[in-house]
């Protein structure tokens, strides 16, 4: 059988920066520094993926009591698993793949580990906000299955978007 030409790896204190160059050109929003710092806990679903050894894609995403508030995108990556509370949900805070390499099957092999670690924690569903002028993100979640919740009003109002409404996207798995 002949070896794959993308892979995953994990996301380390030594290619973090690498993950936040990806985030940094492929997607609308910013992040902080802490939040970037978060993805090394082991809590966090993390990952970037390479497409012939080269990095091009990673995801991040976190399980999650759906008590917690994701009105806003600062709630949202803000957002802990309280604890005692027991997470019924994992919420995508990123998948981003740089556009070269889009449709490479590379998106895919994020969402797919995202969606066996949700299985692995005993959790059914995964959810995910889109901006709604992000019509291949809508599509390209729509096609793996996930369906449009609700419409969410300023959900990305702090980060400058000009159309600042996000769609929240749910996949039962």
């Amino acid at each position: 059988m002949a070896r794959s030409i993308t892979s995953l790896d994990d996301v380390t204190a030594n290619n973090l920066g690498t993950f936040k160059k990806i985030n940094q050109v492929s997607l609308p929003t910013s992040y902080s520094e802490a939040w970037y710092k978060e993805a090394l806990n082991s809590d966090q679903i993390v990952k970037l993926a390479f497409f012939s050894e080269l990095p091009v894609g990673g995801v991040k995403a976190k399980p999650l009591n759906l008590s917690s508030d994701l009105a806003t995108f600062d709630s949202a990556v803000g957002a802990k698993l309280v604890p005692k509370m027991v997470p019924n949900v994992v919420y995508i805070e990123t998948l981003a793949v740089l556009t070269a390499y889009q449709n490479l099957g590379v998106g895919k092999q994020l969402l797919d580990h995202v969606i066996d670690q949700t299985k692995q924690k005993y959790i059914h569903d995964v959810c995910v906000h889109v901006h709604v002028t992000n019509t291949h993100a809508l599509e390209w979640y729509e096609k793996h299955g996930f369906e449009q919740k609700s419409l969410v009003k300023d959900y990305y109002k702090l980060q400058g978007l000009e159309s600042p409404d996000a769609y929240l996207l749910y996949l039962k798995v």
